[in-house]
């Protein structure tokens, strides 16, 4: 299987990693892992192993695509942000690389067997509920990754899934940690809370005067400057474009089809029978095993000689399972070996052992390799052909555009008159602000402020910008950011000038009221005086969904009030109108009615200590590995 995949996913595989077989290994950004060139300048080492700029670039695009997901496209990213993202790749790509170690150290390996199966059993690249070279192929086509690096992504994923589950399927928790637990969970409180809301506060609120608008103004210049903006020309190579220009005569097609003939070949087929006779025992003798195996061939003896099948097998309460038209990388593993020495139908393998007991299997009937001929796949063919040559055109210009561009850093001029390629122009945009063309691509924008090419106004390095387009760029003209006059911001400053008195005056009401309450203050009266009015919410669950969540998280961070003078506490919180007083009168432990809930907690809180113990692991890992970390930005 293995082979077979390489044979047909040979060439040029680049692009991004579809989100689907992220989900698949969920083991934060490991694709990224095995994505890099050598030559890469370093930015950390694992006990010695390097971790190139490249790998950490790409692992930092995949988590900024997630984080875009998650808060919309148009989700604005500070330098800040930039930075927080770059780490948490850095520290993914290390955490990684030292659970991989820690692995190998302790004796776990993943065999090639292994990895066969986990790639059958993706869904992904299943067709009709079997393993498609096809469809593998033609996602794989779609990404980052070689076949190799794929491969080599579910071993490492395989490898440091081993001490995870190890750790986190052997975790318990003890009686009392359960009942505990319970008593947390299920706890409720009784809560009432009172609602301030913003007009309480404006009265002692003063008028914003031109001198604090302008001297927020002069403090914060910085938040009033116009966006620099540039515009780009660029030479672009695609993919498309190459695969429309390739030609394919039929002559050419089909010595292609011949040298590729193993692509164009439906594998040897099996209808089979298995017959499984079970153990009786959890953990058998040696004499039972042989009992075991000389029934087993009892029966091989008898079906070779009497075609009555499932009678035979009944007679010796025996388990059979029919599977219908498989190839041998489909057949069960524990099977395959008898299988491909079926070769008539008829057939019955001798006996095996399994992990259940013995089974023996019957060949129904046999589908000899069939070739498919050059008609039928000719759309196929042709396909693979243009690609196959098309990639390899792509990387030849790549090289020689990368050239050009690099000797003769001053224009595109040249490149495009070498390579016949048209120089195109963007529209003006800015870094955080993209225009409705190519520079809706980041890396566009991040290769267009550079300092290479947006101070030295050189070319860019080449940019992959899709899986299947490659560019260079230059700075066409730009736009400096400049200052806007006070007169256009004034009103904007005024407004966020008297939303911040507002907000500080109202916290200041509340916590006056606070402090009353606490020296002692009657709780109805003081609200009455200030026509405020109590909700009493009576015992609720953490859970409730009776008030605000800000109200309920506060009434279950306070402490019990049973040890407080008037067994009362009171605290404040933000709410959306404004501010609210919240007072806990008391706390009752929680309980379960019934076993059945009971041991949903013991579950639940076996699964928190294995998370809890394997990220303990993952910290002692961590501490006991050498890691030099040499830039993060």
């Amino acid at each position: 299987m293995l082979q077979t995949i390489r044979e047909h996913t040979q060439g040029w595989i680049a692009g991004a990693i579809i989100s689907v077989i992220i989900l698949t290994f969920a083991l934060w950004g490991i694709h990224s892992y095995f994505v890099g060139g050598a030559a890469n300048t370093n930015v950390a080492e694992v006990n010695g192993v390097e971790i190139t700029k490249e790998q950490l670039a790409v692992t930092y695009e995949r988590i900024r695509r997630q984080t875009q997901v998650q808060y919309g496209p148009n989700h604005p990213f500070t330098a800040k942000d930039e930075l927080a993202l770059k780490s948490r790749a850095l520290q993914a790509l290390i955490e990684i690389e030292t659970l991989k170690q820690a692995s190998y150290r302790q004796g776990f390996r993943i065999y090639d067997r292994q990895i066969d199966n986990y790639l059958q059993s993706m869904p992904e690249f299943q067709v009709d509920g079997q393993f498609s070279v096809e469809r593998f192929q033609g996602i794989l086509s779609s990404t980052m990754l070689s076949t190799g690096e794929f491969l080599d992504l579910i071993k490492t994923s395989l490898l440091i899934d081993q001490p995870r589950l190890g750790i986190m399927l052997t975790s318990f928790a003890l009686p009392d940690e359960t009942t505990y637990t319970i008593s947390l969970v299920n706890q409720e409180r009784d809560v009432a809370y009172v609602n301030i809301p913003l007009q309480s506060a404006l009265s002692k609120l003063s008028a914003i005067s031109p001198a604090q608008i302008k001297e927020y103004y002069e403090k914060h210049k910085s938040d009033f400057m116009t966006p620099e903006q540039v515009n780009i020309e660029y030479l672009q190579l695609s993919l498309n474009d190459l695969t429309a220009a390739i030609p394919s005569p039929e002559p050419v097609l089909k010595n292609f089809y011949n040298e590729n003939i193993n692509s164009y070949t439906q594998a040897m087929q099996w209808k089979i029978a298995t017959v499984e006779i079970p153990e009786t025992l959890p953990t058998p003798t040696q004499d039972e095993l042989n009992q075991l195996k000389k029934k087993a061939d009892n029966l091989v003896r008898q079906l070779k000689t009497n075609a009555k099948f499932d009678k035979l097998a009944h007679d010796f309460a025996a388990k059979i399972t029919e599977y219908k038209w498989l190839t041998l990388n489909q057949v069960p593993p524990e099977a395959q070996k008898a299988v491909a020495q079926l070769t008539k139908p008829g057939q019955v393998s001798a006996p095996f052992k399994t992990a259940h007991g013995f089974m023996i299997v019957k060949a129904i009937a046999i589908q000899a390799p069939q070739i498919q001929s050059f008609e039928s796949v000719k759309d196929k063919v042709k396909e693979a052909y243009v690609r196959q040559h098309a990639e390899e055109k792509l990387a030849s210009l790549r090289d020689q555009l990368a050239d050009l561009t690099y000797e003769h850093p001053d224009s595109l001029q040249l490149a495009a008159k070498e390579l016949n390629l048209p120089i195109k122009t963007s529209e003006l945009f800015s870094k955080d602000k993209p225009g409705k063309d190519i520079s809706q691509n980041k890396k566009v924008r991040d290769a267009a402020f550079s300092n290479d090419v947006l101070n030295l106004q050189n070319n860019s390095d080449v940019i992959q910008v899709s899986p299947d387009t490659l560019i260079v760029l230059r700075v066409k003209s730009h736009v400096a950011s400049t200052l806007l006059p006070l007169t256009s911001v004034s009103q904007q400053i005024e407004a966020k000038l008297k939303a911040r008195q507002e907000e500080a005056g109202l916290a200041d009401y509340a916590k006056d009221l606070r402090q009353k309450l606490l020296s002692g203050s009657d709780a109805e009266q003081l609200a009455k005086s200030l026509k405020l009015t109590w909700t009493q919410l009576g015992f609720i669950g953490r859970y409730s969904t009776k008030v605000d969540s800000a109200i309920l998280d506060l009434a279950f961070r306070m402490a019990n009030p049973a040890n407080h003078q008037n067994h009362v506490a009171y605290d404040i919180t933000r709410v959306p109108n404004g501010y609210a007083i919240v007072a806990l009168k008391a706390v009752k432990q929680g309980s379960v009615s019934d076993t059945k809930q009971y041991s949903v907690f013991a579950e639940q809180m076996q699964d928190s200590e294995g998370v809890l113990e394997y990220e303990l692991y993952k910290q002692s890992q961590a501490k006991s590995t050498k890691i030099k970390i040499q830039q993060t930005s």
